[in-house]
């Protein structure tokens, strides 16, 4: 037995012994065993293959030297002058819009004070009959075919300008929101001197044919636009629904100055369920109506005082977007309890008032206090006399929530006599209609100077500016009569900035005096493709240009680098909202394919201020390359032949956003269509089919007799507001308007004359490189080199001027459901493999970028999968080289891998070789610059990210400096409020318990009776109020000092339209407030399942960024060799080999299989940031403190604006005090005394 025991030790330690020798043998062959020169000879063969290939089958020599054959210049761009020169046009452009809306405003009061002055002259003061235009009821029918009841028809037409809507351009249509009586007298006064407007409506349009919708929006609460069009829009299935305009930015913005709002939420048990629900509704209806030039908190007071977002505690913050919802979001967990403490509250609000007025903090203009409770016993007229009398620099505002008739004189007494006003709040309707009323009251000194009419200029984008009643009452009353604007859409002010001035990778942005963007390429106002559009659309534009513009932080070890490309972003952002001219120089992270990619480029900028306009234009050109461009035109009228020969079949297409001549108006294109006979219909819009029609179109003008180059756009004229006019005739007010000098129509159409005889050019150049297609140079068809070794689907060229043409070499399937090449490249210049060649030029001019579809390898049986390559064309003269444009092929990955495999299975040294990638032990890889398979042995790998395949390989091949891993920011970034730190506790309580109903109707029913008493018995303190803690209120002193320069303000707002239970949660569980949590990163991809939810959050995703230098040290193009070791028990090794395939953006990647080591996975999706979330982290912080420059004017006082008795409408009509009158005229006289001594 024990012998046997023995031998089977013996034989266990044999097999152990001879496993060893084997992994050991194993071990110290495998370098011997991977080819390193074969890897070498298959890269080289491998990569010349392509390159020959592609070189011939693009004619890229070809066309360079066309190009060389003509007449060329490589002129050097002056960044500065060519900045001031794109300023300019784009300050013309808004001072159109400016001038049409100060233009409604002159008229608007006109027309008011006309109509509204002969009403009262008449007798009985009867309104005229007078019809309008409901949009609502505009093109009714019933089934008979007749008008309905009450419906009235408009002639229309559809409008590619006005959103492809069927409109009017004579008539203006009325929306009316919910709730808005069109029978009251004041709406029914307005829509009849409103209906003067068309004419000057119109007008504006003949003067400026790019001008967009033209609004009056009425303070009596409908809005008259112009076109006319009916809502929904013909064809529509919305909702008739419209909610009120007058909460949103350009309106709210445009009546009153900047503001410091304080609001004082009751959070007592007095409070029953469903007058929380709806104090909280009015709260955020406040918050709703607030720009970014306003400062806000919102605090909660029982026995203590709350402020329910921490970080926000004793500070104003800016409303931005982002901190109005985090607000918000703390309010829904705010826990209902004890007694109420009135002067808790009121005390904290006027400390923290006074001390941002004599910091020089917040808005330093209007500043007020909105308070919301269902009842309190008296007005609080000691706390206030201490804080806010004489001066009264703060208002207060009050909303009582239900009918309580005591609490309803005591705040209305309360907003009487700090210049505010008193609104009562009954349903979720009446929250939404009338938190506006604190607009209108402010804008009062501004309406009784009657000398100054701001104009905003609002993020969505927006032109306005107030109408004020200028008639003279017998009561003291300042009445905003609305606010007038018009749209102004992005896409146009872009157009001003032509694209091919800036060149490839060349772009701009615009910033407003917050340092936030109007408009940049890496702005996503709705992110996620439009899965959250009803939570994120208010978001829009609301960015920093420091969350856009990315600036290197991974610079070796190189940390001084760092912070001086840091640094120069913050400076650059300084000096743009001062605003300032100047220019600077750094490297930044650009990221594309929707942040698969990352590459790093070092840009040039230039930016100066947009004169008259709160904005700043920034161009960008890429140091490397941006600096030069090519000037090459071919003269159209000196032209042998004729140009359009050029343009001939449908293989072509222009850049469909740019501008390379276009017709001023409608009635331009109407008159020479007329002329030439065509015939236009009557519904339709006159306009052309396509943007190659309309270029064809004006080619063939071009090369007729007579033909002028109308390359200046047209002059904005002066304004001119007849601001004080009595002009008695409602007739002549508008008239003195319509002339139409200076006007957009000066000329009848405009054309870019560099870039239409560019895109001659370069027509000329690249016409007939269909023929011959798979010859070679020399004429004779090469087997090898030609068509028969990779399947070619598509050829292309894309030029600087927009120009794309393209050969289909394979006929397309009828019925194929993929969109053609040149429907997905129309905007070639745009596309990431254009944009990546001319990057690659930089690296290897040589070469061309390969690309496949992220995750495309599934699809490869079906020979669906193509593979892009793309190679920029640079054209040199006198030492100097420019981008002229992008030549590429499209073929089918199959043809690509079977040439792959051919060449790796074989050995080309004399010697043989042990192993190829055909062998089972090597795994050979393509990867792209960028990290991803483009050939694997496993086709399903084709299109995955290396790291997810083996993410130990894709680590060492960072540790070995082949690629880096690049840690790219997303400011952007939308989450699932799953991690909100305030809703983790449940719902908000509401309070059930008969105690709290028994208290407070004890509280409703002593108010009520006390109402009825001398204000002497009724301002009797009270005892049930607990004293005020001053720990709950300690003012931290911060150092405000530093965050304005000069007299550093925003447009931006957060407009949500949606239902009212949309905000509020049902939960019965306990709330408490817990203080932000600390969030830890998820594990894998971020998954967003509730768009009720959604939040803005930062993201982080790590990319990967091939380091070419590495592979080419000392001119020598060797493979480099790595080894994994410990990777597995038994220490064996798994030695791989990477070497550069040349003349591309691909590296060769073999790996030795015979080690078992374990693999794990990279992941290149988005994680949230770890850390605090929300308006508290660090990074939003220190954001808040980043300067900004104010708005130039604050108009916030009037010493006469004390006789006005309008404050709402209390139980009894309360005034002020003769005491208090008399110590404000007191102090008026003082002021004046002194300010003429």
């Amino acid at each position: 037995m024990e012998h046997k025991q023995v031998n089977c030790y013996l034989a266990l330690l044999l097999g152990v012994l001879l496993l060893h020798r084997l992994i050991g043998a194993a071990v110290a062959d495998q370098d011997e065993d991977i080819p390193h020169n074969e890897v070498r000879n298959w890269a080289l063969k491998f990569g010349v293959d392509l390159w020959e290939f592609g070189r011939q089958f693009t004619k890229m020599n070809e066309i360079k030297s066309r190009f060389k054959d003509n007449d060329i210049e490589v002129k050097r761009k002056d960044g500065i002058i060519l900045l001031r020169e794109l300023a300019a046009e784009v300050k013309n452009f808004m001072d159109f819009k400016r001038n049409a809306v100060m233009r409604l405003m002159d008229s608007a009061e006109q027309a008011a004070l006309s109509e509204l002055e002969g009403q009262s002259s008449t007798e009985g003061g009867a309104l005229g009959q007078q019809q309008h235009y409901d949009a609502r009821r505009i093109n009714e029918y019933n089934a008979d075919g007749k008008l309905a009841d009450g419906a009235r028809h408009m002639d229309i037409r559809f409008m590619r300008r006005f959103e492809r809507l069927p409109v009017n351009l004579s008539l203006s249509s009325i929306l009316v929101p919910h709730g808005v009586d069109l029978d009251e007298t004041d709406v029914k006064s307005a829509l009849q001197w409103s209906a003067h407007l068309d004419p000057l409506f119109q007008n504006n349009l003949e003067r400026d044919p790019a001008l967009s919708w033209q609004y009056f929006g009425s303070s009596s609460g409908f809005l008259r636009r112009f076109p006319g069009t009916a809502w929904p829009p013909e064809g529509s299935k919305g909702s008739k629904l419209i909610h009120d305009f007058r909460t949103h930015n350009w309106f709210v913005q445009a009546a009153s100055s900047p503001k410091d709002i304080m609001i004082l939420l009751d959070a007592s048990s007095s409070m029953s369920e469903k007058s929380f629900d709806l104090a909280t509704s009015t709260a955020f209806n406040i918050l709703d109506t607030l720009g970014e030039d306003d400062y806000v908190n919102l605090i909660t007071f029982s026995d203590v005082v709350k402020t329910p977002v921490p970080c926000f505690k004793d500070r104003m913050v800016r409303a931005t977007p982002d901190n109005v919802q985090e607000i918000k979001s703390a309010v829904k967990a705010i826990k209902l309890q004890d007694t109420a403490n009135f002067t808790a509250g009121l005390e904290y609000a006027f400390s923290l008032l006074h001390k941002y007025n004599q910091s020089g903090a917040g808005s330093q203009c209007n500043q007020a206090i909105m308070l919301i409770t269902e009842s309190t016993s008296e007005s609080h007229k000691e706390i206030i006399k201490q804080y806010n009398w004489p001066h009264m620099p703060v208002r207060i505002f009050t909303y009582l929530i239900g009918s309580d008739s005591g609490s309803r004189s005591n705040l209305h007494e309360m907003a009487c006599s700090n210049k505010g006003f008193f609104v009562q709040i009954n349903n979720y309707e009446e929250a939404r209609r009338k938190v506006i009323d604190y607009a209108l009251v402010m804008a009062r000194p501004m309406i009784m100077y009657q000398a100054d009419h701001p104009v905003h200029w609002s993020p969505v984008f927006v032109v306005s500016t107030p109408v004020f009643d200028r008639r003279n009452h017998s009561v003291r009353v300042a009445n905003l009569l609305g606010v007038v604007g018009t749209d102004v859409p992005i896409e146009e002010i872009r157009k001003m900035i032509p694209q091919h001035k800036l060149g490839p990778n060349g772009y701009s942005f615009i910033v407003d005096n917050n340092g936030r963007v109007l408009y940049h390429p890496d702005l996503r106002p709705l992110s996620d493709g439009n899965q959250y559009i009803d939570q994120l659309r208010p978001k829009y534009a609301s960015v920093d240009i420091t969350e856009l513009e990315l600036p290197e932080t991974e610079v070796g070890n190189d940390h001084e680098l760092v912070e001086m490309n840091k640094n120069l972003l913050n400076e650059m952002r300084g000096d743009m909202i001062r605003p300032k001219e100047g220019e600077t120089e750094f490297t930044v992270l650009n990221h594309y394919d929707e942040s698969k990619r990352v590459s790093t480029r070092t840009h040039r900028y230039f930016y100066g201020p947009i004169e008259d306009t709160p904005f700043t234009l920034a161009i960008v050109l890429p140091e490397k390359y941006g600096s030069h461009e090519l000037v090459s035109q071919q003269e159209i009228r000196h032209s042998r032949n004729n140009v359009t020969e050029y343009f001939k079949g449908d293989n072509w297409r222009v850049h469909p956003d740019w501008v390379y001549c276009e017709y001023n108006s409608v009635s331009d294109l109407e008159k020479e269509r007329e002329s030439s006979g065509e015939y236009t219909s009557r519904d339709q819009e006159p306009s052309f089919g396509s943007p190659e029609e309309q270029v064809l179109h004006f080619l063939a003008r071009a090369g007729r007799p007579g033909w002028k180059w109308m390359s200046v756009r047209p002059k904005s004229p002066q304004p001119h507001h007849n601001l004080h006019g009595t002009t008695s005739s409602a007739s002549h007010f508008g008239a003195q308007h319509l002339n139409v000098q200076g006007s957009r129509k000066a000329e009848p159409y405009y054309c870019d004359r560099t870039l239409i005889q560019s895109l001659v050019r370069d027509a000329m150049v690249t016409d007939g490189l269909d023929r011959n297609t798979t010859s070679t140079s020399n004429g004779k068809e090469d087997k090898q080199q030609g068509y028969q070794k990779f399947v070619v689907a598509t050829s292309f060229v894309a030029t600087r001027s927009g120009l794309l043409r393209w050969i289909d070499h394979i006929k397309r399937p009828e019925d194929t459901p993929e969109p053609h090449f040149s429907e997905d490249n129309v905007r070639a210049m745009d596309s990431s493999w254009y944009k990546r060649a001319v990057d690659q030029h930089t690296v290897e001019p040589d070469s061309f970028v390969y690309s496949v579809p992220f995750g495309s390898g599934y699809a490869i049986k079906s020979n669906a999968t193509l593979v892009t390559a793309s190679h920029a064309i640079f054209v040199e003269h006198r030492g100097h080289k420019a981008p002229a444009g992008v030549v590429g092929l499209q073929f089918q990955h199959d043809s690509l891998a079977k040439h792959f495999i051919n060449i790796t299975s074989a050995c080309t040294g004399m010697t043989g070789c042990k192993r190829t990638c055909a062998s089972d032990n090597l795994d050979c890889y393509v990867l792209d610059n960028s990290g991803f398979v483009i050939i694997s042995e496993e086709m399903e790998h084709t299109g995955k990210f290396f790291g997810q395949i083996d993410g130990t390989i894709m680590d060492s091949l960072v540790q070995d400096r082949i690629y880096k891993r690049v840690t790219v920011n997303d400011y952007q970034g939308v989450c699932s409020d799953s991690d909100n730190p305030y809703t983790a506790a449940g719902g908000i309580l509401k309070p059930h318990r008969l105690g709290s109903w028994f208290y407070k109707h004890l509280v409703a029913l002593s108010a009520s009776w006390l109402s009825l008493m001398p204000t002497s018995l009724r301002a009797w303190p009270q005892d049930d109020y607990e004293t005020y803690d001053n720990e709950d209120v300690v003012f931290v002193e911060n150092n405000y000092a530093d965050e304005y320069e000069e007299n550093f303000d925003n447009e931006y707002h957060l407009q949500v339209d949606q239902e009212m239970d949309e905000f509020f949660t049902t939960a019965d569980a306990d709330y408490t407030t817990p203080p932000p949590k600390q969030h830890k990163p998820h594990s894998g991809p971020r998954f967003m399942a509730d768009p009720q939810n959604a939040r803005r959050c930062d993201l982080r995703t790590d990319l990967y960024m091939l380091q070419p230098e590495r592979l080419n040290q000392g001119g020598q193009n060797n493979p480099l060799k790595g080894k994994l070791t410990n990777c597995h028990v038994s220490g064996c090794e798994r030695p791989f080999s990477v070497q550069k395939i040349p003349h591309s953006n691909l590296i060769l990647l073999v790996v030795d299989t015979l080690c078992p080591c374990g693999s794990k996975q990279l992941d290149i999706e988005p994680m949230e940031e770890s850390g605090i979330v929300g308006a508290c982290s660090t990074r939003r912080q220190s954001q808040e403190q980043q300067s900004r420059r104010r708005p130039k004017k604050c108009i916030n006082y009037h010493p006469e604006e004390i006789e006005i008795q309008q404050c709402g409408r209390g139980s009894t009509l309360l005034h002020m005090s003769a005491s208090l009158i008399a110590a404000h005229l007191l102090m008026v006289s003082v002021t004046f005394v002194l300010a003429n001594a």
